[in-house]
């Protein structure tokens, strides 16, 4: 059985003349595409009332939304810890407001810690915050966001093991993130997504009906990320074999187009996927 595939910018997209969130729903609608990220990522400016209006539109328009809280959040750092919650609760009331099912984040830094002693804290100020979320919404997802720099806490594993043991945290793969820190994986074929989206499968089952990706190509160094780049400069990660496995074996998943060229490389993902047999 087959499940719905939906392509995302990461955020208004680029073309659109109306600078909103708004304005972005019903252009990523006229480009023809079916969901998009509202990107939170500098604070939460959203109001409740014109949320509504924004679920609205997206509902007339079958438009799937998520959204990516705002940097400013570090779970490894109890010194952040007022920060941290107002961003992560103002952004899953929002999001919820409009219509959307989950918020990402970025779980933390290690800082002075050891990865043990950083799950601990994280694991622990994630479920303070999720009681406290509990009680403002009710459906809208944690996004546990695998992170791109090594000083950064999010593996895939720790993101793995927060969604087992955290309600509501959800992880989401970013493939040229994996590749960045890791380094020992360039995500060129099949079977290089396959050992990722069976593992996820194992530890969460139903993952794969579920899943929310971002994707774009990566310039990193030995400390990891540096920069996103447009699909198709040099193939790393390969959008094409992961959409190939997505297809073949009937996954679910947004996958949000994190380049340069949000909506333009959502798009080429779209129509790659749509002329796969």
């Amino acid at each position: 059985m087959k499940h719905p595939v939906f392509f995302a910018p990461a955020g208004v997209p680029i073309q659109c003349m109306e600078r909103s969130t708004l304005g972005g729903v019903k252009c990523t609608a006229e480009l023809g595409l079916n969901s998009m990220e509202m990107e939170f990522v500098q604070g939460v400016k959203l109001n409740i009332k014109k949320a509504k209006e924004i679920k609205e539109t997206a509902q007339k328009l079958n438009i799937k939304l998520s959204s990516h809280a705002p940097y400013f959040i570090n779970f490894c750092n109890k010194d952040k810890k007022s920060t941290s919650f107002r961003n992560l609760e103002q952004s899953a009331e929002v999001t919820e407001a409009c219509g959307g099912y989950i918020t990402v984040f970025h779980p933390g830094f290690y800082g002075k810690f050891s990865k043990e002693e950083a799950y601990r804290v994280a694991k622990s100020l994630l479920e303070e915050v999720v009681e406290r979320i509990n009680k403002k919404t009710k459906n809208v997802l944690l996004g546990a966001e695998t992170v791109g720099k090594k000083t950064q806490f999010g593996g895939l594993d720790e993101v793995i093991k927060l969604s087992q043991e955290v309600e509501r945290v959800w992880p989401v793969v970013d493939f040229a993130h994996m590749l960045a820190r890791e380094q020992n994986t360039k995500f060129k074929k099949e079977e290089d997504y396959i050992k990722v989206f069976d593992m996820l499968e194992k530890e969460i089952p139903g993952y794969t009906k579920k899943m929310h990706i971002h994707f774009s190509e990566i310039e990193y160094t030995e400390a990891g990320e540096r920069n996103h780049l447009p699909l198709g400069t040099r193939y790393e990660p390969d959008y094409r074999p992961m959409l190939k496995v997505i297809k073949n074996n009937g996954y679910s998943a947004m996958i949000v187009s994190e380049s340069p060229k949000i909506e333009f490389d959502a798009i080429k993902m779209m129509r790659f996927y749509e002329e796969l047999k």
